[in-house]
């Protein structure tokens, strides 16, 4: 089970985003994603859509597209106004936007939903300094000063508060100085960073889960994924299978994905399965197995599914997808499949000539 071209399976590790690194002073946050993901207690449906929301606001702030962002968060806050972090997200926007007036409110609930957070009181202090209030700016500096003390420079958010220090001092040093520090700047949200050590959670990338390997098939089948007898866009498989080792490790250095490209029925999946493009039985996806160096071959099981329709309409629609997690896409990542293999898969019809091997 090495990377593509070898046995088929991508691994996740190789390819995961790093998280952002503290690029310019002052400048580099964006949302607890730890907060915003304990979201208040609401119905089912409301969660749902309120996750819905939230996650295209997050995919447009990413994408500098502050006027979505805004859009989405005014019917986010209607829906559930007191969830922490949202308010800080409207903030953002607002920023982006350059709506300084508008953008105090929001960024003063967040100082309030999350008083132990240094980001909201930054940004609002270049608010009040934008907006010609220098006092009140000066209080949230010295509200990140008792941060400061209580911090005593070793706690996690230290250098987002002597970033948040500098500044605001910059900013109120002179006017010209404020002028320059830019909206877009203060607005930049990076996406979630991935920590290989705390592994991969399928969940959080709308990967379907499954404990019961005789799911599988319908699964696969399901729409959005390898709809039966229908042949995956050329050179893309219709889906991915998610495999983690046996044992029960969750480490992300772990995961990899098997990629299926055609379902002909109950019992026959076209895949590439020990190192070769092949038909095989479904059960045979069920686990599979690697040699790893100076160690025992270990086993892996199949635990969730996405298809590559159902990826791409959630990327489409600002859900959180694997786009998110890797650095390319991985439907996108066959497309170096020699003509032999394009034959026969994509050519008159599935062909069987035994295997073909995927060089």
């Amino acid at each position: 089970m090495r990377p593509l071209m070898l046995s088929g399976l991508v691994l996740v590790a190789t390819i995961v985003f790093a998280g952002a690194a503290h690029a310019q002073v002052g400048l580099s946050t964006g949302p607890d994603y730890n907060m915003i993901d304990k979201a208040h207690r609401v119905d089912e449906n409301g969660q749902r859509d309120f996750n819905l929301l939230r996650q295209r606001a997050l995919a447009a702030l990413q994408a500098k597209d502050y006027a979505g962002a805004e859009l989405a968060l005014s019917e986010a806050l209607r829906l559930n106004g007191i969830t922490p972090g949202t308010n800080f997200l409207m903030g953002l926007a607002k920023i982006g936007l350059e709506k300084w007036s508008e953008a105090q409110p929001y960024l003063e609930a967040a100082t309030v939903d999350e008083p132990q957070r240094p980001e909201p009181k930054t940004r609002l202090a270049i608010t009040y300094v934008k907006l010609d209030n220098p006092e009140a700016a000066k209080g949230q500096r010295n509200a990140l000063a008792a941060l400061d003390a209580s911090c005593s420079k070793t706690c996690d958010d230290a250098q987002w508060i002597s970033e948040g220090i500098l500044l605001i001092d910059q900013a109120l040093s002179s006017e010209q100085v404020a002028a320059r520090i830019s909206a877009a700047a203060l607005a930049a949200v990076a996406p979630p960073p991935v920590d290989p050590a705390k592994g991969f959670e399928p969940e959080k990338y709308n990967l379907v889960t499954f404990s019961d390997t005789n799911d599988l098939y319908d699964l696969l089948t399901a729409p959005g994924r390898c709809l039966p007898n229908k042949t995956a866009d050329e050179r893309q498989p219709c889906a991915l299978i998610l495999y983690r080792p046996q044992d029960g490790s969750t480490d992300a250095r772990a995961a990899n994905f098997k990629p299926v490209f055609k379902v002909v029925n109950r019992n026959t999946i076209w895949a590439i399965h020990d190192k070769k493009l092949q038909k095989v039985r479904i059960e045979d996806l069920f686990f599979d197995e690697v040699d790893v160096i100076g160690k025992q071959r270990a086993k892996y099981i199949s635990i969730a599914v996405i298809g590559n329709a159902e990826n791409k309409a959630n990327c489409a629609k600002g859900i959180v997808c694997l786009a998110q997690l890797v650095s390319q896409d991985m439907f996108n990542m066959y497309t170096n499949m020699p003509p032999s293999v394009v034959e026969v898969i994509w050519g008159a019809g599935m062909k069987d000539p035994g295997t073909v091997r995927v060089r």
